[in-house]
């Protein structure tokens, strides 16, 4: 059935328009400390760092799965996660910036992620060494940057793109200070992640509401012009 103006407006606005842009809108503190919660329960200190990202990766890529397969209606990005990075190919990376043990882990199961929110990937190695997708991002962090008056300082020396967005503001930045952190620019402003790990699973509690949402109503109360369905 023909999806009318309405239905494309409400994807991209509405159920495309982020993961914090749907934090802004819906008190996302309460999922950000699911989400926290769950991560304690993966492990503690630094030697657990393989065994939490896989595990949050395992999980992600099954509740992305199972939100695929609810979305009939292609509302949503999919994809899921790559294959692991080549080791030559994380090497070279790893050249060129010094990365963060829980992102280098990530990078070790999946060479970036298709749709993690529904929206956003997360770039392979190829796109983070020579990628146009990249250049476009940082074009447009610095302009959201001069825009509100250099307050976040999202300078190339400090951070690295590592995932954006094709049709609206939401793009991923690895933060390379120590500590190192994660931060998500979306319309609502930025959002920091003390790593990976913890973005991923704050996405995770999002779309396991998005796949109640879509057991329950696959249109998620889009019709078309006539009223039906």
């Amino acid at each position: 059935m023909r999806v009318n103006s309405w239905t494309h407006a409400y994807r991209t606005v509405g159920h495309r328009m982020g993961l914090f842009g749907r934090i802004a809108c819906n008190g996302g503190s309460s999922i950000q400390q699911i989400a926290a919660a769950w991560l304690t329960t993966t492990g503690n200190g630094k030697a657990d760092v393989e065994l939490r990202v896989r595990d949050v990766m395992d999980r992600a890529a099954a509740v992305n799965h199972d939100v695929e397969l609810a979305d009939v209606h292609a509302i949503f990005r999919h994809g899921g996660p790559n294959p692991g990075a080549d080791p030559s190919k994380l090497g070279a990376l790893r050249q060129r910036v010094n990365l963060p043990p829980s992102y280098a882990e990530f990078l070790t199961y999946c060479d970036g992620w298709t749709g993690l929110d529904g929206q956003t990937d997360l770039f392979p190695i190829s796109e983070l060494l020579d990628g146009p997708a990249t250049e476009e991002a940082w074009v447009i962090v610095e302009a959201y940057d001069e825009g509100s008056g250099w307050q976040f300082g999202l300078s190339r020396d400090r951070y690295l793109v590592i995932g954006a967005a094709e049709s609206n503001l939401s793009i991923v930045l690895l933060d390379l200070a120590l500590p190192p952190r994660v931060c998500w620019l979306t319309q609502g402003g930025v959002e920091e992640f003390p790593a990976l790990d913890a973005l991923v699973a704050t996405a995770t509690e999002y779309n396991l509401e998005t796949l109640s949402a879509l057991r329950a109503d696959p249109w998620l109360g889009i019709s078309d012009d006539a009223g039906t369905r």
